[in-house]
């Protein structure tokens, strides 16, 4: 009775597989049609980094976009429509967790592609040797460009990072190949920041004597190598730097000395990188010891209002503290900034307000468009096949809600816009005291919102 139940049910197996070839019905790679499309991203939610986090909001909007416009995700290849999900872990700030939680997005949760925040790299690159080792597509949706490169390519002889595509700004480096187009305000961290200092014509309304500081994670001091120089290039006297005056430990708390010696050298422009909780630490410090630059810009540390309102309000430390700014909720459709369906810019904005109650982070935007690229690249496959998704990003030529995005095949870069921004404070607006407009900008399509503040004000002294 056994045999003849067993032989039966081996015929039927064998005529469905041989069915299968002939019409050659569609298989993953675990021998199944697709049922979804997964994305992935590790995240900083929590911790020092929690302002990068939130792009998280952005991301997860750029795919209940594409379902509820397209019922879905259609694969080509398979003739099937199935549902986008986006699985996120919280890697808390800690570089550590970045490389094993993006392991496990694609061994055990089994993604189809990965994203990556704008944000330090050392919150990315892990997730670039995962992409690369598993053959998984990744995109990187910030920058800068260099941190990511070179970093990624030290002591081999010829390295190659296939799987990752970075949309987003470099610091504007000629040495590297193909770079992203320089002298252009609007298009490298360099030239945006500079275009600031052109605004106010720094060089003419302040002694031109600056200071610098960074912390010493990869971003701070790959910033501290390469901006004192062009800072001096640009007709800045740079001080301190050749003893390494304003780079500190991660652990630092005490900054008195650095700020004594800005003082000593009678510095008034103030220019550096770092996390947003170390700079309220050391603005603290100017405070405490009168110190009163004219101009304060400072790289990722005031990039979100998160950060800018742990400074405080009595005084407002963050007013008129300034930044390289990513993206605009003022973005027009008619000049390229385009989401899925019927999104907007001014619409993700609404949303993130309605949805969340908290001050514009202006990192959505980037999110946003991570995710937008990576569907635009699997809808285009038709596939969930690694290789084909990523053949697709490589093709991508897309106007998304960040700017237009085409990878350049060597470097994997595609340059989006950015301006320049400082901080403004409003005592009377309770619920956002701060918010970030834009004082300058070089591009016809990103307005500037109003006019710059300088010199910073007195409740810094």
């Amino acid at each position: 009775m056994r045999k003849s139940v067993v032989i039966p049910v081996i015929i039927v197996v064998v005529i469905i597989a041989v069915v299968a070839a002939v019409l050659n019905w569609p298989q993953d790679q675990n021998g199944e049609v697709p049922t979804e499309v997964l994305l992935g991203a590790t995240l900083p939610e929590t911790g020092i980094f929690a302002g990068f986090g939130e792009q998280g909001w952005g991301m997860q909007k750029a795919v209940d976009d594409w379902n509820d416009t397209y019922d879905g995700m259609y694969l080509s290849e398979w003739d099937v429509t199935v549902p986008v999900k986006l699985i996120i872990k919280n890697n808390q700030s800690d570089f550590e967790q970045v490389g094993p939680q993006s392991t496990d997005l694609v061994l055990t949760n089994k993604v189809n592609a990965l994203l990556s925040p704008n944000a330090p790299c050392g919150l990315h690159d892990p997730t670039s040797v995962v992409a690369n080792a598993n053959g998984v597509p990744s995109i990187i949706c910030g920058g800068p460009l260099e941190s990511w490169y070179f970093g990624m390519r030290s002591g081999e002889s010829d390295p190659k990072w296939p799987y990752t595509w970075f949309a987003g700004f470099a610091i504007g480096d000629p040495t590297l190949p193909n770079p992203p187009p320089r002298d252009v305000p609007g298009y490298t961290m360099v030239d945006t920041w500079f275009m600031f200092m052109d605004e106010v014509g720094a060089l003419n309304v302040t002694n031109g004597i600056a200071g610098v500081f960074a912390s010493s994670d990869a971003d701070g001091v790959g910033w501290y190598e390469a901006f004192p120089g062009l800072m001096e290039n640009y007709g800045l006297t740079v001080v301190g730097v050749e003893d390494e005056l304003g780079l500190f430990s991660m652990e630092t708390t005490d900054y008195s000395s650095i700020v004594s010696a800005w003082k000593d050298f009678n510095v008034e422009v103030l220019w550096g990188n770092c996390p947003g909780a170390h700079f309220g630490d050391l603005i603290a410090e100017c405070k405490a010891q009168n110190f009163e630059p004219k101009i304060c810009l400072a790289a990722r540390a005031a990039l979100f209002p998160l950060d800018v309102e742990s400074w405080g309000t009595t005084p407002p430390l963050g007013y008129g503290v300034g930044c390289e700014v990513w993206w605009s909720p003022d973005y027009q459709v008619s000049d390229g900034f385009v989401g899925i369906g019927d999104r907007t810019a001014a619409s993700l904005a609404e949303d993130w307000a309605d949805e969340t109650g908290k001050p514009l982070n202006r990192g959505i935007g980037s999110g946003y468009m991570a995710a937008q690229v990576m569907l635009n690249a699997i809808h285009e496959a038709g596939d969930v096949d690694g290789d084909a998704i990523n053949a697709a990003l490589a093709d991508t030529d897309l106007n998304t809600i960040s700017g237009w995005v085409n990878f350049d095949p060597v470097t994997h870069f595609s340059a989006v816009p950015l301006a320049f921004g400082q901080w403004f404070y409003d005592a009377e607006n309770v619920a956002e005291p701060f918010y970030q407009f834009l004082t300058a900008s070089a591009l016809d399509s990103i307005p500037e919102e109003r006019d710059p503040i300088f010199p910073l004000p007195d409740w810094w002294s």
